[in-house]
């Protein structure tokens, strides 16, 4: 790492803030949910949860911003890592400039909507490892974009505010359980890692953050997990009724085979059955033919 690098990385992210002038337009700044994390401590104990990034893995970062937690994950990971960062905001280019003349070339940003980025569109096709605080406004879609691809993808340290990040990792019978539980919950391990303070941000957001850490467990095919998204998505809309009401709403008659099938009581709610018995529900209702009512 070179010496202009090495002064870059010693700056305070709060002063780079000043020193370039950001977050003047307060309301671009909330329009793409830019809260930035000035805390060093914090920053590397979110790239902890990630570690370690080994010679075939390649680091993905959505919304880097000042280059807070890219520091912190340059250092962790060294040079000869491959770390793409992806972000919308193109006024963060002299920050990104500045930090690439020292460092590594294998440093790249991506400036795009990382809603429309496919992990099979970054280079090289390399397993992934995606450690980022993820803008307020996108993180669930987000989320939900990488679940439906995570056959690339090793591990995920991720910050959301507190209230997802508490229904992706809710366990059924509570009241924060729902369809992106499910989702989360069939495809990876998930698990709360630590809470941050709304006062840890520059500026402070009005709700507190909590970093999630999500390990891709299960290839669940696009079609199943497509149909388990269907599936959830009706029955959480309507959880207080029963999913025997619920099923005949949307499905033919026979649902009512595939929850005996299942196992699942008819007067049960949606939130009262776990992940792999929706998944299982949802495969029943395909092996019956029971196709989604228009």
């Amino acid at each position: 790492m070179s010496a202009d690098c090495k002064n870059i990385f010693e700056i305070p992210i709060a002063q780079i803030i000043r020193k370039y002038g950001l977050l003047t337009n307060r309301r671009k700044a909330q329009s793409l949910g830019q809260h930035f994390l000035c805390d060093v401590s914090l920053l590397k104990k979110i790239v902890s949860r990630a570690l370690p990034i080994d010679a075939t893995e390649h680091v993905v970062e959505v919304g880097p911003g000042p280059c807070g937690l890219t520091r912190e994950i340059i250092k962790a990971c060294g040079d000869g890592r491959r770390v793409t960062c992806i972000e919308k905001d193109v006024s963060f280019k002299p920050i990104h400039d500045e930090l690439l003349a020292g460092c590594s070339s294998k440093l790249k940003f991506i400036y795009s909507d990382a809603t429309k980025i496919r992990l099979e569109d970054l280079e090289p096709r390399l397993p992934i490892v995606i450690i980022s605080n993820l803008p307020y406004n996108v993180g669930t879609r987000l989320l939900i974009n990488w679940l439906n691809d995570a056959s690339r993808i090793r591990r995920m340290a991720l910050m959301f505010q507190k209230e997802v990040a508490d229904r992706i990792c809710a366990r059924h019978g509570v009241k924060q359980y729902g369809r992106l539980s499910v989702i989360s919950q069939i495809v990876c391990h998930t698990e709360k890692m630590f809470d941050i303070s709304r006062a840890a941000f520059y500026p402070p957001p009005k709700v507190e953050s909590t970093v999630v850490k999500l390990t891709p467990k299960n290839c669940v095919d696009a079609d199943e997990l497509r149909l388990l998204d269907v599936l959830t998505a009706r029955c959480f809309s309507n959880r207080r009724k029963t999913l025997h009401k619920i099923l005949r709403e949307y499905y033919k008659a026979g649902s009512d085979d595939a929850l005996k099938l299942c196992g699942i009581d008819a007067s049960a709610r949606p939130e009262d059955v776990d992940p792999r018995t929706f998944l299982e529900l949802s495969n029943k209702l395909k092996t019956l033919d029971l196709s989604p009512l228009q």
